[in-house]
């Protein structure tokens, strides 16, 4: 199924030291993502994003070189999209 949903968590460096990016994926276009460092948390989404440091990704997730085993579950990607978005001020 080429728009199937599919999520990702890999290893990211920011200002904020190393952390976790989390990503939801239709098909090569990222719709969803957040950044965690430390106690900090962000997210993006094609409407918005909690911090203007950390936008939604423009590239292809083809480009990001992720494989199977950076693949992770809806389930944590969305208490992780929960999480981040509660602690930003912003509904679910």
């Amino acid at each position: 199924m080429k728009n199937a949903k599919k999520y990702y968590k890999h290893w990211a460096e920011s200002g904020l030291g190393k952390g976790n990016v989390l990503l939801e994926a239709r098909g090569d276009t990222i719709v969803r993502q957040v950044e965690i460092y430390g106690m900090t948390a962000v997210w993006a989404d094609a409407h918005g994003h909690s911090d203007d440091r950390f936008p939604l990704a423009e590239q292809p997730v083809s480009f990001l070189d992720l494989d199977e085993d950076d693949e992770i579950t809806a389930r944590e990607f969305d208490a992780a999209w929960k999480k981040a978005r509660l602690a930003t001020g912003y509904p679910v």
